[in-house]
């Protein structure tokens, strides 16, 4: 059982007041205290006759050694409160932690208790442990969690100015999501979300995406007579829609049989997630058309991070962005895994000419004129350094 402060402080105000009687016994004896110890509590208290009390002295002796013993004690258990607890950091991700997101978790949650020497306890929650995405943004908000990874639709949807990264074919090259990543403007992006409670500290992703199906189409007129599933993003049913292909929104947990029978034509997904979900044994074709890149953000509650103490900061700041380059690296290794992947299972992997997708480039422009609409000024000032950053032509 461990004391509170104040009951541990009283305590040891009690035993000194029960001994404080010997002990100024033992300090006004002849010879003193050192003279006292050092005979073993003998022949220092003098009864009425004269004679020397044996048994008086020795009574002493061991008090006084009970006396310290006490402190000691009282002063070990005072310390031990005061020995700070490692600061609580628990964060979630939704789905299996062998994807992406989850491997990201897993590097920032070692690299943090490796950089901060006990001083954090971090913990990650995979599964949707902690919840959905949905309730894991709330509760970093509130602070009941400290933090998540999660994919940047979904911030959209409580941070609006995040998803511009997730419009079509802004983010097309790994190239380009490197040269993002290092880039002053991905700062200031992330610095973006703070007013919302969040605070943004590294990114990682899931690859480039492309259309998975089981017709091979190589040109917009034939992407057009296909039926493509998509999930419930306002973003991608509108991109399919001013493709004029036609969107199907299916959840994800039925999609394997969709496919298999026949329901849709295809999906659009990462290679990695195709290969992770075993999509390769319902499809027969994946056109590279990298129109988007599956994005992860990695953040926690503003305030809990303000309130770290400033040799702590440091070392947790340093260890989220080491583990968002490795898991960056690793997710583009994974990538060229997967399309290696394909080549063996049979699966032909083609791609769209160039003038057909200048031509989608064009139709899917005014998807950016509805998007960026939603957004306040300053926002959309910030949307726009972003497309400029990505290379990304809007007027």
């Amino acid at each position: 059982m461990v004391l509170s402060l104040p009951v541990q402080t009283v305590f040891c105000l009690l035993v000194f007041l029960a001994f404080e009687k010997p002990v100024k016994e033992i300090v006004n004896m002849k010879g003193g205290i050192k003279k006292f110890i050092g005979s073993g509590g003998k022949n220092y208290k003098k009864n009425k006759g004269g004679r020397e009390d044996m048994t008086s002295g020795k009574v002493l002796f061991k008090r006084i050694l009970v006396v310290l013993f006490v402190f000691a004690f009282c002063f070990s258990v005072i310390g031990t409160a005061h020995a700070k607890k490692p600061i609580s950091f628990k964060f979630g991700f939704v789905s299996s932690p062998k994807m992406q997101g989850g491997i990201y978790g897993q590097l920032i949650e070692k690299y943090v208790n490796e950089a901060c020497e006990g001083k954090v306890k971090a913990k990650f929650f995979p599964s949707a442990l902690l919840g959905t995405d949905p309730e894991m943004m709330d509760k970093t908000r509130l602070g009941l969690i400290q933090g998540l990874i999660a994919p940047l639709n979904v911030y959209g949807n409580a941070v609006p100015y995040v998803d511009v990264l997730m419009l079509p074919f802004v983010s097309n090259s790994w190239e380009k999501v490197n040269n993002f990543i290092e880039s002053p403007v991905a700062e200031e992006f992330l610095k973006g979300v703070e007013k919302y409670g969040y605070k943004g500290l590294g990114y990682s992703g899931y690859g480039l995406s492309g259309l998975e199906c089981n017709t091979k189409a190589t040109t917009l007129a034939e992407l057009q007579k296909l039926k493509f599933r998509v999930p419930e993003s306002p973003v991608l049913r509108r991109t399919f829609e001013a493709l004029k292909i036609t969107p199907m929104v299916i959840q994800f947990p039925d999609l394997y049989e969709s496919l298999k029978q026949g329901v849709v034509d295809g999906c659009d997904l990462p290679a990695d997630v195709a290969v992770f979900v075993k999509f390769t044994e319902v499809i027969r074709y994946f056109i590279q058309t990298n129109h988007n890149f599956g994005w992860y953000m990695f953040a926690v509650n503003k305030k809990w991070y303000d309130n770290l103490p400033g040799d702590v900061k440091g070392p947790f700041t340093e260890a989220v962005k080491r583990a968002s380059r490795e898991s960056i690296k690793r997710s583009y290794e994974a990538e060229k895994a997967a399309l290696k992947v394909f080549s063996e299972k049979g699966i032909k992997i083609t791609k769209v000419p160039d003038r057909e997708l200048k031509k989608m480039v064009e139709l899917t422009k005014p998807v950016f004129d509805w998007r960026l609409q939603s957004y306040n000024d300053q926002e959309r000032k910030l949307a726009i350094k972003v497309l400029k950053q990505m290379g990304y032509e809007y007027n």
